[in-house]
Formats: structure tokens, sequence, C-alpha cells
């Protein structure tokens, strides 16, 4: 499928006003300040979230679906 300027730029302006809501919603317009500056093509690529532990969810720190579901039919199974 082609695509032509006007959906790549829709989608690179979406992103960053999706990512602009973000930090607002995390910091205010000091933290929207301090990603923008000048530049609001800086929140079209990368991550504005924080990487610390606390912040952080990844699939090795809980159980996924895929696996509660399978644990709960063994121990369906074994009744």
């Amino acid at each position: 499928m082609n695509r032509n300027r006007v959906y790549y730029r829709y989608q690179r302006i979406r992103t960053i006003n999706k990512k602009k809501s973000i930090c607002k919603r995390l910091g205010g317009n000091e933290l929207v300040d301090a990603w923008v500056r000048d530049n609001p093509g800086r929140l079209s690529n990368g991550k504005i979230h924080c990487s610390c532990w606390m912040c952080r969810r990844k699939s090795y720190n809980e159980k996924s679906i895929n696996d509660i579901r399978k644990l709960e039919s063994i121990e369906y199974d074994e009744a």
C-alpha cells in the first residue's frame, strides 16, 4: 500500500500530541516545555517514560495471560 506525505505527517503529529498529553499529565507544562523547548519534533521518536524499577512494567515481572490460563486449566484438570 502506497502512502503519501499527508499520511505520514498526520501520524507524526498524532504521536507528538499523544506524548505531549502524557507529559502534561505526569509533570504539567514544565515537563512539556523541558521536552519540547523549540522543537516539538523531539517527541516524535523515543520514549518519554521513566525507566526506573517502579515505573516500568515488563513481561518478566508478572505472568502473562496465556501462562495464567494454562495454570488454571492444569488445576482444573487435576480436580
